[in-house]
């Protein structure tokens, strides 16, 4: 599958995108911070005591989940008709589902690396609902998903040699081929398995865009072996490239995962997308990325005085993505893109205010405007080991099941 068209055209809407920083419809005075920051507190303490009475039946999960939607209503302002597309029925089933098969498929996982998997499920799931199918947990998604913590983290981990990477990533192309097998050891058995079990939901030879996808994501990731130091050094344009292949081939994998097949138009959609979440997660891991020398558009050394303005870029730039989502089901595509575009201008907003190492303080101070938690108090919650909102829906899944 040929992913280069869908690079050229973002990367041209990233060109064109505005460095400066963009409107915000909601900005919070610092009387309305401390009231929803008291009211967070309160949520996240009442979460501590259920788990702390350490009986997984007695948790009433509908009641939690009627709080959790309170809560995200009052304090991140999220509408009802939001809300119920996100914390439904069907969506609950399908995140306990993920994790039951998760933990029966390999009992070793840690529940970090569930909650990695269980991000992207999460994220094919929205896709399910942005194409009117149901939301549920499919063998694929379950297989695609796990996928992540076996190779990806293998592929992108600093301790593991560079040649037993590329060796790695041969051995695991033959087999989204189908004509190779992968190695003896644990890790690799799982993936194999893993790959077998998306196979018998879409065969090879009725389902071919399904596995070109899988290779397109699997090239992808090899490529950006060079951004963590293998090969040579990538110019600021490869890296660029690299990066929008890798988020945007991710997520085009997720959509024909879920779907089968998809039009020209969603399946851009779908690329633009993976793109945004990649370079939102860019930003969240600056740290880190800069601590293990992985380079990005915000880690490499060319663009770290430009920071402020390479984070306007990427709200203008999702937000022009997100003008194609109108492409998917009428009647939800217009108030689920509320949800994502809300989502992520949220945690790219608290990621860059958290990073005062990294972002002028005169920066942080008019993000700070638009952000319904003082950045000190998120602050001090991370230290004291505060779930997100996301983790507290995992946290209670972990709980129940």
């Amino acid at each position: 599958m040929e992913t280069s068209r869908f690079i050229d055209h973002f990367s041209e809407i990233w060109n064109n995108s505005s460095d400066r920083l963009p409107a915000f419809t909601n900005t919070y005075s610092d009387a309305e911070k401390r009231e929803r920051e008291a009211l967070f507190s309160t949520y996240t303490d009442r979460f501590r005591e259920l788990r702390k009475e350490g009986n997984a039946g007695s948790i009433d999960t509908e009641k939690f989940f009627r709080g959790l939607r309170s809560v995200m209503k009052q304090i991140y302002d999220y509408t009802d008709e939001s809300l119920e597309l996100i914390t439904n029925r069907a969506m609950i089933d399908a995140s306990r589902d993920f994790y039951r098969e998760a933990r029966a498929f390999d009992s070793s996982l840690s529940r970090e690396e569930i909650y990695q998997a269980m991000r992207n499920a999460w994220i094919m799931n929205g896709l399910q609902l942005l194409l009117g199918l149901p939301v549920r947990l499919t063998p694929s998604i379950l297989a695609y998903s796990l996928l992540y913590p076996y190779s990806d983290n293998l592929l992108d981990g600093r301790a593991v040699p560079v040649t037993e990477k590329v060796v790695f990533s041969r051995r695991f192309e033959s087999c989204l081929r189908g004509k190779g097998k992968m190695g003896n050891n644990p890790r690799e058995q799982a993936i194999e398995a893993l790959v077998e079990m998306i196979c018998q939901e879409y065969p090879r030879d009725r389902f071919l865009e399904v596995h070109q996808s899988l290779l397109a994501i699997h090239r992808a990731q090899t490529h950006s072996l060079r951004l963590c130091g293998c090969g040579n050094p990538p110019s600021t344009g490869e890296i660029l490239r690299i990066g929008f292949d890798k988020g945007g081939s991710s997520v085009l994998a997720d959509g024909y995962l879920v779907a089968g097949h998809l039009s020209p138009e969603i399946s851009r959609f779908f690329y633009g997308y993976g793109i945004w979440l990649q370079l939102s997660d860019d930003i969240q891991d600056l740290e880190e990325d800069l601590a293990d020398g992985t380079l990005t558009l915000f880690s490499a050394p060319e663009n770290r005085t430009s920071l402020p303005e390479l984070t306007n870029r990427t709200f203008h730039f999702g937000r022009a993505v997100m003008e194609d989502i109108k492409c998917c089901k009428d009647g939800v595509s217009k108030e689920f893109g509320k949800v994502i575009l809300k989502s992520i201008e949220l945690m790219l907003l608290q990621a860059a205010g958290l990073s005062s190492r990294f972002f002028p303080p005169d920066y942080r101070h008019r993000l700070e405007e638009f952000s319904p938690l003082g950045f000190d108090y998120l602050l001090e919650a991370r230290k004291k080991g505060n779930p997100s909102r996301m983790k507290l829906i995992t946290s209670l899944i972990d709980e129940v099941v």
